[in-house]
């Protein structure tokens, strides 16, 4: 009944919309309008408010943190229950892969688990990521979780699992968490799943590529030391343009 009232109220609301303002852009629009009727019919109301209250029980060092990049919330996109929320803070928990919600006019010391198996996809500070499923038993390390995706080609996806591994470590007589980045690539070929552990796999995948990789590592060692994501997407579209090149 819950959900039946709030079409009515959408629609009605939405009508109203449009004959009010006049569409010139499909894509803004849609943003413009889904955050229009969320403001409308109250967020606080919304179905993506449901989930536990976020805790965080790690005692860390400095900017030691177990989140995504940064431990504020951003704005970003979710897709929650096949409903898109734009506009939203989000902050994500990498070391237990799950995303956190501030709830609409929440202190930022309010935070909601997102129930995981509702989450389709969401994006955050300009990177997208979607729920996977485990589906191949021979790939044990590509689990049920959020991954980053960047798609290189129709037939060519790169996800990045992103994770930290935790250490506890005693300092003037107190016990903290310390957490270190250790990320899993995975590649798409065709509609199957690959893991990426090293220059090795990716030869075997591609070996009339062998020596455009070799190159591409040698070239940039830097890179690869102070941002392996940024590296492996690098690598991944060289090896598909490089691919596509000598298959003409």
């Amino acid at each position: 009944m819950k959900n039946y009232q709030k079409q009515i109220v959408f629609l009605i609301l939405f009508e109203l919309f449009l004959n009010i303002h006049p569409i010139q852009s499909q894509t803004s629009n849609d943003i413009n309008t889904y955050n229009w009727f969320d403001t409308t019919v109250g967020r606080s109301n919304l179905d993506i408010n449901n989930g536990v209250p976020h805790t965080n029980s790690f005692r860390t060092l400095g900017n030691d943190i177990h989140l995504y990049l940064i431990n504020k919330y951003e704005l970003g996109r979710v897709t929650y229950e096949d409903q898109t929320y734009y506009d939203v803070k989000l902050k994500y928990d990498i070391y237990r892969d799950i995303l956190v919600l501030n709830p609409d006019g929440g202190s930022e010391n309010i935070g909601i688990n997102l129930i995981q198996n509702k989450v389709s996809s969401f994006s955050i500070l300009d990177k997208n990521f979607i729920k996977k499923e485990r589906k191949n038993e021979d790939i044990p390390e590509f689990t049920t979780g959020y991954y980053e995706e960047s798609k290189i080609a129709p037939d060519l996806i790169l996800y990045i699992k992103h994770h930290k591994d935790m250490q506890k470590t005693i300092y003037e007589s107190s016990l903290y968490f310390t957490f270190k980045q250790n990320n899993s690539f995975f590649i798409d070929l065709k509609g199957k799943i690959y893991a990426i552990n090293g220059k090795s796999d990716l030869v075997k995948l591609f070996p009339e590529q062998k020596k455009e990789i070799n190159g591409f590592y040698l070239l940039n060692r830097e890179l690869k030391k102070s941002d392996l994501d940024q590296f492996m997407k690098n690598l991944m579209k060289y090896t598909f343009n490089s691919q596509s090149i000598s298959s003409k």
